[in-house]
């Protein structure tokens, strides 16, 4: 399963999150099934293995492509997961009460040491630190 964290640049494949090197220009993507270009959003290595994700020009569908080298190994579309649903993805590793803590560490406040250290411990499981997700929760 792979999933595309926009905010963060970052992809979660397997249970892993990795970097991506955002594209900055409309470079060419692809052509879509609705028969609008697609323009390049970000690179991802993982493991040895390359992807693309692609948007739409005309539907602002997301699709990723996996290439082995040069050649395309497999293409499909991707889940987005933008701003306004991130909190819902990090809900899926941490409890209110984890999350609850790392915005408080991050504001200065008091917090529950044991439910950050919890937090922190599981985002770094899966490639993160609590500061990648702090402005976003």
């Amino acid at each position: 399963m792979l999933i595309y964290i926009e905010p963060l640049t970052k992809v979660f494949i397997d249970g892993k999150m990795y970097d991506g090197t955002k594209i900055r220009d409309k470079l060419f993507g692809g052509f879509c099934e609705c028969g609008g270009l697609m323009h390049q959003k970000i690179w991802v290595n993982a493991n040895g293995r390359n992807f693309l994700i692609s948007e739409c020009e005309k539907c602002w569908k997301n699709e990723v492509m996996e290439f082995n080298n040069l050649s395309l190994v497999n293409r499909s579309i991707v889940k987005v997961i933008d701003r306004g649903n991130i909190r819902d993805f990090i809900k899926e590793f941490l409890t209110d009460t984890e999350i609850e803590a790392i915005k408080n560490k991050v504001m200065g406040k008091d917090y529950n040491y044991n439910a950050f250290s919890r937090a922190k411990k599981k985002l770094e499981e899966i490639g993160l630190e609590y500061k990648d997700i702090s402005h976003l929760v």
